[in-house]
Order: C-alpha cells, then sequence, then structure tokens
C-alpha cells in the first residue's frame, strides 16, 4: 500500500491482525473434519458450510462492551455475513453481567432484532457480577452462487467504500445499516460482480487493507485525501471491483440514496 499505511499503524495492524496468526495454526486442521466451503484455511469473517440443500454463512462476534450493545452489536455482527452474499436468518446470543445489566442489553437487542427483522431464538445468560459484555451469533442464507471473499481481489480493480460510517444514536445506525444492507442485497441480485469485499471493523479501515492486501499478495494505491479515521471502526463495507463492474456499482449507489466513496485502485 502507499502512504506508508503499514508502517504508520504497525502497532494498529499488530494488535488487530497480526498477533491472533497463532490462532488459524491451532485450528486448521478443523476443515479436514467436514466439507466446508470457506473456514479455518480461509480465515475470513465467516465461514460458509453446505447443509441439506442450503449455503450457510456462520458468524460470531463481540464480547461486546454494554456501551456497543446498547447501540447497534446486532449490526455490528450482522455485517459479517451479509458482505459475504448471506441474507440473515436468525441469531443466538450470549450474555453476562449483573441482572440489571443483562436486562437492559436483552431489551435494546430485541430492539435491534425487530427492526433488522433478525431474529434472536435463544443463546445462554450468565448472571454475575462481572462487567457487562454479550456475544452474538449470525446464521445466514448464501444468495450469490459462492461467498464472497475477503482474499480474491484482482489487479486494476476499484476499492471503494460502501455505505456511510454506521456511527450516531440507535436509530441513526440502524437506518444506515438497513440501507446498507437492502441496496447490497439489490446489487447482488443484479448480478454485479464483486470480486472481493469485507466490513470495515476492528482496526478500522488500515487494518482492513492490510488484511486483505497480505491474503491477496498484491499491493493497493490508495487516495491520500481519505476525510475520515483510517483507524476507526465504520461497519460499512470495502468493495473490490473491476472498472467495467464500477460504472453498474455507482449508478445503483445513487439511485438509492446510498454513500459510495472511491479510494484507490489494486496495482
Amino acid at each position: 500500500m502507499t502512504g506508508n499505511l503499514n508502517s504508520k499503524y504497525k502497532d494498529i495492524i499488530e494488535r488487530y491482525v497480526d498477533s491472533i496468526d497463532w490462532l488459524r495454526s491451532q485450528f486448521l486442521e478443523m476443515d479436514s473434519m467436514m466439507d466446508v466451503i470457506m473456514g479455518i484455511r480461509d480465515w475470513d469473517d465467516s465461514v460458509c458450510v453446505e447443509f441439506g440443500n442450503k449455503k450457510l454463512v456462520v458468524s460470531v462476534d463481540g464480547p461486546y462492551t454494554k456501551r456497543l450493545v446498547m447501540k447497534s452489536a446486532l449490526v455490528h455482527a450482522t455485517t459479517d455475513v451479509v458482505v459475504k452474499g448471506a441474507r440473515p436468518l436468525f441469531a443466538m446470543d450470549a450474555l453476562i453481567g449483573n441482572e440489571e445489566d443483562i436486562r437492559e442489553m436483552a431489551a435494546s437487542l430485541k430492539r435491534q432484532a425487530l427492526s433488522l427483522k433478525i431474529p434472536i431464538l435463544g443463546g445462554n445468560t450468565l448472571v454475575e457480577d462481572k462487567e457487562a459484555r454479550c456475544n452474538l451469533t449470525v446464521i445466514g442464507e448464501l444468495i450469490t452462487e459462492k461467498p464472497i471473499r475477503d482474499s480474491t481481489c484482482m489487479s486494476g480493480d476499484i476499492i471503494v467504500i460502501l455505505g456511510e460510517p454506521i456511527w450516531g444514536k440507535q436509530d441513526d445506525r440502524l437506518k444506515k445499516a438497513k440501507n446498507l444492507f437492502s441496496v447490497w442485497f439489490g446489487i447482488l441480485n443484479k448480478s454485479v460482480e464483486i470480486h472481493a469485499a469485507k466490513d470495515i471493523t476492528k482496526g478500522g479501515l488500515v487494518s482492513t487493507l492490510y488484511e486483505i492486501s497480505k491474503k491477496s499478495g498484491l499491493g493497493f494505491d490508495i487516495n491520500s485525501d481519505i476525510e475520515f479515521s483510517v483507524t476507526r471502526n465504520l461497519d460499512n463495507f470495502l468493495v473490490f471491483i473491476s472498472p467495467e463492474e464500477w460504472r453498474n456499482l455507482l449508478k445503483m449507489c445513487k439511485k438509492k440514496d446510498l454513500s459510495v466513496l472511491r479510494i484507490g485502485r489494486v496495482r
């Protein structure tokens, strides 16, 4: 990547990406225990497996602090599934904290679930005098032929940030997320070819770009005039697309009033 992003943000990249590489090695042999479409060897945001006549995409995220749970934890957990090309079916939660905290988190998660139309069908709860935390599992059904991986960008691709950063009050975050998801599914239904995609979360844009570059073995030329923090979680999508398909993507986003920002290209 240009702009010396790797060296400038070395500590952030180490914290959010390189420091957990050992986990992949720890569990790598698990892929051989069943026929997975996307598993440990892919080290992506979700796993994809065949189940009956469906392809399921599953992600576990957290543990979230109470502060984030009260805003949009279900949104954050769901982006890992949606960006891979799957429509969420349901979610499950795991809550810990004192009873008051758990009641408040559960009420907030219910509001998010009703707004996003993703039912929370079960989970686990531990009432204990500990810092309030929550883990979420989201299960979705793949609507594309194959999951959209984060390692398959191509030389010459345009790099795009799709959707506004999902920040603000809970209602604002839910509104932005629903618009992003709706337009994304519309793009996929129109068979616009997305080469690679990943949600911009832990470590922000810097870590996301680094991880994709590392997996794909390709370098990126990134614009120097990005007007927001490159280390903050945005929770929107980083998309890699050919110049030809970029025109279709831009047209659809403008029609649906979804923010789309071209930030660079793949070398």
